[in-house]
């Protein structure tokens, strides 16, 4: 999909309640009255949706996790397809025990009920604009530097369900050069349940959550330097060719076994 083709969200957040972002706006807030109170919504959360609907109803399984423990004491930036109203409590899930923050587009912030949801479950807004990136550009490095996950969406937009992957933002590979840290692909994978044959719901689903290699801007910053855009394009290439590949594998996988299950 072409830049000027960027598919629109499926599930649009209405903007209800404008925010406005004032240069002294915490983005990542570290205050122990958040944090306290964000642990306790962010782990009932994963305990009720992650374990208790996506690993009992959706059989969620994640593999990978080895490429994680080079890192384990260690800050980086992930992503992931944009691909589940909720999937950011599957990447959630596969990064635990850790807790990664969340960014997200601005007017996320700004619906009815969710804006509360999305801030205290360790989401925090990308503001509007051509300079929404530098003005996260500071939080999201040092966040990183004191080793903390930090998580995009480069498709940028929701698309609920939608499994093959479309064209990347390259804003997170940009982060990861200027946080001179690895970028972490993870892909999220669904099928549909069935029961004799039948499909019981589009919402009833087998899932799969594939993390990848972390993979390190090709030409770091040099001191007193700036980023170099080819190095951060062939990033974001890399990761995205990952996913396209993991996403065409589970879709033959599961042709092939429908295949052998009609013959």
């Amino acid at each position: 999909m072409a830049s000027d083709q960027v598919r629109k969200q499926q599930v649009p957040m209405e903007s209800v309640y404008p925010m406005t972002i004032s240069p002294d706006y915490t983005f990542i807030r570290s205050d122990y009255f958040y944090l306290f109170f964000s642990y306790i919504v962010y782990y009932s959360f994963y305990l009720v949706l992650g374990i208790g609907f996506f690993k009992v109803i959706g059989s969620h399984r994640v593999y990978g996790r080895k490429n994680l423990k080079p890192l384990r004491k260690k800050g980086f930036i992930s992503v992931a397809n944009h691909c589940h109203i909720f999937d950011t409590v599957l990447t959630g899930v596969a990064m635990l025990p850790r807790s990664p923050w969340y960014a997200s587009v601005q007017r996320n912030f700004e619906a009815p009920y969710f804006r509360k949801m999305f801030r205290l479950l360790r989401g925090f807004p990308i503001p509007d604009g051509v300079f929404g990136l530098k003005k996260i550009m500071k939080p999201v490095v040092d966040a990183v530097k004191q080793g903390k996950i930090v998580h995009l969406f480069p498709e940028e937009e929701l698309w609920h369900l939608h499994q093959d992957i479309d064209y990347f933002q390259r804003g997170a590979f940009y982060l990861a050069h200027h946080a001179n840290c690895p970028v972490v692909p993870v892909v999220h994978l669904f099928k549909t349940r069935t029961f004799f044959g039948r499909k019981i719901s589009d919402n009833i689903l087998k899932i799969e959550t594939i993390i990848g290699k972390p993979i390190y801007p090709p030409i770091p910053i040099k001191e007193g330097g700036s980023v170099n855009l080819d190095s951060v394009q062939e990033m974001s290439d890399i990761a995205q060719t990952w996913m396209k590949k993991m996403v065409a594998e589970y879709k033959m996988k599961n042709k092939t076994k429908v295949s052998k299950n009609t013959h």
